[in-house]
C-alpha cells in the first residue's frame, strides 16, 4: 500500500516551489489513498487557493474540517 504521507510531502514541496497544479495532483492522490484523512483535504485547499480557486478551496476546507470533527468525535 502506498502511504498518503508520500503524496502529502511532495505536495508541500510543490507548493513551496510555486507549482500549485502539481501540488493539487498529489493532494488528490493522497485523498484517493486515504479518503478519511483530513490533511489531504487541507492540502487540496492550499493548492486550490494557490491556483486562485478560492470558492473551491473554501468548500474543500469545510469538507476537511467536517471530516476531522467526525474523526475526533466532536
Amino acid at each position: 500500500m502506498v502511504s498518503p504521507t508520500v503524496f502529502a510531502r511532495r505536495c508541500l514541496c510543490y507548493l513551496i516551489s510555486e507549482l500549485p497544479q502539481q501540488a493539487l495532483g498529489d493532494a488528490m492522490q493522497a485523498q484517493a489513498v486515504s479518503p478519511e484523512w483530513p490533511t489531504a483535504f487541507y492540502l487540496q485547499a492550499a493548492s486550490l487557493f494557490s491556483l486562485g480557486m478560492d470558492t473551491d478551496a473554501q468548500e474543500t476546507l469545510k469538507d476537511g474540517s467536517s471530516l476531522e470533527a467526525k474523526n475526533h468525535g466532536n
